[in-house]
């Protein structure tokens, strides 16, 4: 609990920072290089301690089928529930413009 504590934290004060303009320009303009290198440090801590974990490599096939089927019901629900969401708007305009005519 207390490191999601210490991410609230510093994700708040970044957005601070940006939102009081106490960033220079300089900084800006390097940001996206900088997030890059983070996000690849930190994929490759991640895969260190991935590797060096017995138990994640023994059920590897297990945690990546979960992760496949979790993957697809995922993807799936959101499309379903777009197309849904979208022809149900569709339906509601169409009966408002046939009850105003």
């Amino acid at each position: 609990m207390e490191q999601i504590l210490v991410y609230v934290i510093i994700m708040s004060l970044g957005a601070l920072l940006a939102k009081k303009t106490l960033i220079p320009q300089s900084i800006k303009k390097r940001l996206g290089t900088f997030q890059s290198i983070s996000l690849f440090i930190l994929l490759g801590t991640m895969g260190y301690k991935i590797g060096i974990d017995d138990s994640i490599l023994s059920n590897f096939k297990i945690i990546g089928k979960q992760s496949i089927i979790f993957a697809l019901f995922t993807a799936g629900g959101s499309v379903l529930f777009t197309y849904l969401f979208f022809n149900g708007i569709k339906i509601l305009s169409t009966k408002n413009k046939k009850e105003v005519n």
